[in-house]
């Protein structure tokens, strides 16, 4: 399909935007002409000189006239399938768009620009019996070739096609389908892939297109790799990890097989923001970050990037998530760059392009000359950070050359600061410092229990933000050495023992504390005190953890903190993906099962194991149809006591508690044991749980609890089992004895539940509040 369009321009004031040696010339807010919302941009120029945008929308591709930046017009609209994303590159005239809607690969003939905007388009979906319908990027070379990645063909690598011979009718000449591309850029012989699900790039000998070879491979930092460029000389490659705080990587890949990292940077480092794509532009790499706009690195200087240019497209955002700049491209001829902004449309940006100013040298012990690993360099009035290697050197730089003081800080050492270093645009200036060392302390932590008898086997952690030390007391004391001076938090805990946590100021020559627990049943989970995880999941699998949070389409999947009010920040989860991504870690396939250690409960009256949980179950193909089921061991038989379905299926923490003596009465080795499960067999839900702040409470009584109302008859039975709740109304989940749930609904009195197969169910009911399982036998 083919559209003319001659829109008039649609400018409008814009406010102040955060800006460094850039600033706006022009500016077309194409997600309102549209109302579709900006993907990814790519610039052309015609033979006449004139310089156009390309840009991906939602629902289209969009071509705009930048010749004058402060006067963008669009001339062109192919309208598309809607897709969140499109990606643009070109070879030629003619213009190349991928997209991950059913689309096919657009081809745009732009030699008839500018007289002519009547643009000829056409559609390529692959070779017959091998077709594709969409993919998430590509790239063309200068020989000529295009390289789709990511397409819903095998396993989503690169296809390789001749686009040099005849543009608009691409050919198929090979195939690299090792693993899931995500993006990637191609230099003479060589094709260089991003695997952002398997977090690393590849370099692969494309010299025979029917018959690429592996030449290596290099995790990225954030092990997230979304996008890479190479350098022109084809030493380097950068790279971007899509995540929260994510990091652009510089690499020598001189020798594919000894590729190794040389520097790592962050755009506004701790706050969140997320890099997109990376561009090499002579020594420098131009970068979109969703929520900080395009940022610029000069990397000359190999080893030590410097930021020496950024500009906010979108300064309603800030910190972490998706929203802002999407795209840049600065190739341009007359060297400004235009940028996609997902919400506010095309931006063309002038830029004064500078060297940095580098700051290196050597950090040094004072008393022994050794180089000292993990100082902070700090240029004051600039927040910027560095941090020295294992041989006490460190790189660092700014933009704007001045005289700067510079304070270096170890939390073992004295700070000391250097006053008025000049700082000049394209210099390396040395600064080497001495650090006089802090001397250490021995601290003893003391343990005994609530008789002052003294506790063995204790776990004690002294830590604060720069150092963790950890022990098990012996004789009830713990001797931590080499503990400098200062604020410290500390955790003291045993299983059957209130675990202790508090703060202690260390001080003076040495320093001793004496801690008592409590006996009791107590785990926030912020020390280790041996739960079992076992079970046959393949991903999903049990672990103490700092949670990660995760969403879906705006459903929150996984809370991001665990339960508050408890000594830590740990909790058990199922899997606890980095990522953040939905499925990266949920349960998979089969069970992930977490069990206590055994626990004495005999002296306690009326024992109650309260904790709180949340689990999810939801999305994937189908209706969600698995559980959370909770049992009770007492070393010999095991017994399903609470069951949570796709029903009770919540993201945030909830609280509640169940009652040993109501299954056993010998409590002298009771365990809790938590299995969940996706019972889908590809996975094909989205299945995740979390235990924290587990504790035995004493019911000096029944607590009121009154006995059961419900009566169920006949069981064993042929099948047809009457409910008798005594007038009440609740509800009922059917289980089998996996705990895969088979029917639930309202229960009302005289109800009947049947069951087809023989054999043994469960039937939990809730009245009143109240859980209660019983099982029931088909004979």
């Amino acid at each position: 399909m083919k559209q003319l369009l001659f829109i008039t321009t649609f400018l409008f004031s814009t406010p102040f935007f955060s800006q460094l040696n850039m600033t706006e010339l022009g500016y077309l807010d194409l997600v309102s002409i549209h109302n579709s919302d900006a993907s990814d941009i790519w610039g052309y120029v015609d033979q006449s000189g004139n310089e156009y945008a390309i840009v991906g929308l939602n629902d289209g591709t969009s071509i705009v006239d930048v010749t004058d930046p402060a006067n963008p017009v669009e001339v062109f609209y192919e309208p598309g399938m809607n897709s969140v994303w499109r990606d643009i590159k070109t070879w030629g005239d003619y213009a190349y768009v991928t997209t991950e809607a059913a689309n096919g690969l657009l081809i745009i003939d732009l030699s008839t620009l500018p007289g002519n905007t009547n643009l000829t388009t056409n559609y390529y979906t692959g070779p017959s019996g091998n077709q594709w319908e969409s993919a998430h990027n590509l790239y063309i070379d200068e020989n000529g070739y295009c390289y789709i990645f990511g397409a819903n063909r095998g396993e989503g690598g690169t296809i390789i096609l001749d686009v040099h011979t005849d543009p608009m009718n691409p050919t198929e000449v090979g195939v690299e389908d090792t693993y899931y591309t995500h993006d990637g850029v191609v230099r003479g012989d060589t094709l260089y892939q991003a695997h952002i699900e398997d977090g690393f790039f590849t370099l692969t000998d494309i010299s025979n297109k029917s018959n690429p070879i592996y030449l290596g491979q290099q995790t990225t930092p954030g092990v997230f790799a979304h996008n890479l460029w190479f350098s022109d000389d084809g030493d380097y490659v950068y790279t971007t990890d899509e995540i929260s705080n994510g990091f652009i990587g510089e690499y020598d890949i001189s020798d594919p097989s000894n590729i190794f990292e040389l520097d790592r940077i962050q755009s506004s480092p701790g706050m969140n923001v997320i890099p997109h794509n990376a561009h090499f532009f002579n020594d420098y790499i131009i970068t979109s970050y969703y929520r900080d706009g395009v940022v610029i690195h000069d990397v000359s200087n190999k080893g030590n990037m410097v930021e020496v240019a950024n500009f906010d497209t979108s300064p309603q955002y800030s910190g972490d998530g998706f929203n802002g700049c999407w795209g840049v491209y600065p190739w341009l001829p007359s060297g400004n760059i235009i940028t996609s902004d997902i919400e506010n449309g095309l931006h063309v940006l002038g830029v004064t392009y500078q060297r940095g100013c580098y700051l290196e040298g050597t950090v040094t012990n004072a008393s022994t000359t050794n180089p000292i690993n993990g100082v902070e360099v700090i240029i004051i009035g600039e927040t910027i950070t560095n941090n020295t290697d294992a041989i006490g050197t460190y790189e660092t730089g700014i933009a704007t050359a001045g005289s700067y003081d510079i304070i270096y800080s170890h939390p073992s050492y004295y700070d000391d600061t250097i006053y008025g270093v000049t700082l000049s645009n394209g210099v390396i200036t040395t600064q080497d410092a001495q650090l006089n060392p802090i001397v250490p302390l021995d601290v003893t932590i003391q343990v005994s229990d609530n008789f002052s008898v003294s506790l063995d086997g204790a776990t004690v952690e002294l830590f604060n933000d720069d150092f963790n030390f950890s022990g098990t007391t012996s004789s009830g004391e713990v001797t931590f050495t080499g503990v400098i001076p200062g604020n410290y938090n500390v955790l003291v805990g045993k299983w059957g023992y209130i675990t202790y946590c508090s703060t202690l100021e260390v001080s003076g020559s040495s320093s001793s504390e004496t801690i008592n627990l409590s006996q009791g049943y107590y785990d926030d989970f912020s020390l280790d005190f041996g739960w079992t995880v076992s079970g046959a999941a393949p991903d999903g699998v049990w672990e103490r953890a700092d949670p990660n949070g995760t969403n879906s389409f705006g459903q929150e999947i996984a809370p991001e903190d665990d339960v508050t009010g408890d000594c830590g920040a740990m909790a058990y989860v199922t899997g606890n993906s980095a990522t953040g991504s939905v499925g990266a870690d949920d349960v998979d396939i089969a069970d992930a099962v977490l069990t206590s250690p055994a626990m004495d409960l005999s002296d306690y009256t009326y024992p109650g194991l309260s904790f709180s949980y949340w689990w999810i179950n939801s999305g994937g193909s189908g209706t969600p149809n698995d559980s959370l089921n909770i049992y009770l061991s007492d070393g010999n038989t095991t017994e399903l006591v609470l069951t949570f379905t796709e029903a009770n299926s919540n993201a945030s923490w909830q609280g509640t508690s169940i009652f040993p003596l109501e299954f056993f009465s010998d409590l002298s080795n009771i365990s809790i044991i938590y299995k969940t499960a996706d019972w889908q067999a590809n996975g094909g839900h989205l299945v995740e749980a979390g235990v924290d702040h587990f504790f035995v409470d004493e019911y000096a009584s029944v607590d009121n609890r009154e006995s059961s109302s419900i009566s169920i008859y006949p069981n064993p039975s042929n099948g047809k089992f009457t409910v008798n709740t005594d007038g009440k109304i609740g509800t009922y989940q059917l289980l089998d004895l996996s705990g895969k749930l088979i029917e639930q609904g309202t229960l009302n009195n005289q109800q009947v539940i049947s069951v087809e197969n023989a054999g043994v169910y469960i039937l939990a009911t809730e009245i009143d509040g109240r859980t209660q399982m019983t099982k029931l036998i088909k004979q």
